[in-house]
């Protein structure tokens, strides 16, 4: 009798056993996939770094969502899960922060290698045309003493004006030039701002490069810059429009590395204006900045 209630037993906890077995869910292809990408963030030293707490709840979150999930409690696995997801893609985030930055400092510090050489290379430049000048002077005083002292000065004069001029328009061919009392201007219609705005687009800024470029081969040089507007719109907005884009090339060049104390800005506004305001190509043309080269 007691070995016939002892089989009894067995056969029915047997039974039990493979009911558990044949009413355990469907593998969750959601907790699969997110258990996953907690092996993968594991693996990325990043990751680990930046996100290590973050992992570790996950890992938390995961397990008690692979536990909610096999008692069928749909809704506690649904928070648990979503919890686990929501620390892993956090601890991701701040490993790809670490990555980022460490690309940009990459970056920048290539970035200050090239503008150390660029710089070497125009102080060379510099230096070879400082021994050019010499040599001019040096010519043009032993010419000096071969004639009237006072004729040759003055021819001397005028010879460094019109190579001055010369070299100017050389080095600046890629704007429009016309002399003026205050010395060499460039007149720069095609400099792209927002509208009503005084910020420089990209494009603006690859327009001054030349200009930048001269600046810091003549370190003695000083500019004024002058904003003009056509006659559209209030003329007090106008003079403050104009004066905020002379004020904005100004700003460009000194993070060019040019000396703040060279540069002057102006606005004029609508004042003086080269075009009638009537007619559209005249208003373009109104609407310009001139960079004079002061003499």
């Amino acid at each position: 009798m007691a070995h016939y209630l002892k089989t009894t037993a067995a056969i029915a906890a047997l039974t039990m056993a493979l009911a558990g077995c044949a009413s355990a869910p469907e593998p969750s292809s959601r907790l699969l996939t997110a258990e996953q990408s907690l092996m993968a963030a594991r693996a990325d030293p990043a990751t680990v770094q930046m996100g290590r707490t973050s992992l570790e709840k996950a890992g938390v979150a995961l397990a008690d969502a692979r536990e909610h999930y096999m008692d069928r409690d749909e809704d506690d696995y649904i928070h648990a899960i979503r919890m686990g997801e929501g620390y892993v893609a956090l601890a991701k985030a701040r490993g790809g922060q670490m990555k980022a930055e460490a690309e940009i400092a990459a970056l920048n510090a290539e970035r200050a290698e090239i503008v150390s050489e660029t710089r070497k290379l125009e102080v060379a430049r510099a230096e070879a045309a400082t021994l050019d000048a010499q040599s001019e002077t040096a010519s043009a005083e032993a010419r000096a003493d071969q004639s009237d002292a006072s004729a040759a000065t003055s021819r001397a004069l005028t010879a460094q004006a019109e190579a001055r001029e010369k070299a100017l328009r050389e080095e600046l061919a890629d704007y429009e030039l016309k002399q003026s009392a205050l010395g060499m201007t460039m007149i720069l219609q095609d400099l792209q701002y927002a509208t009503n705005s005084a910020v420089l687009t990209a494009g603006a800024q690859g327009r001054l490069a030349p200009l930048a470029n001269f600046l810091r081969k003549q370190p003695e040089a000083r500019i004024q810059v002058v904003g003009h507007t056509d006659a559209q719109g209030d003329d007090a907005f106008n003079q403050d429009l104009s004066q905020r884009r002379a004020a904005s090339v100004g700003a460009y060049l000194v993070t060019t590395g040019i000396d703040a104390s060279r540069i002057e800005a102006i606005g004029k506004g609508e004042s003086s204006p080269v075009a009638s305001n009537d007619t559209v190509a005249g208003r373009t043309a109104n609407r310009r900045v001139e960079v004079t080269i002061l003499d």
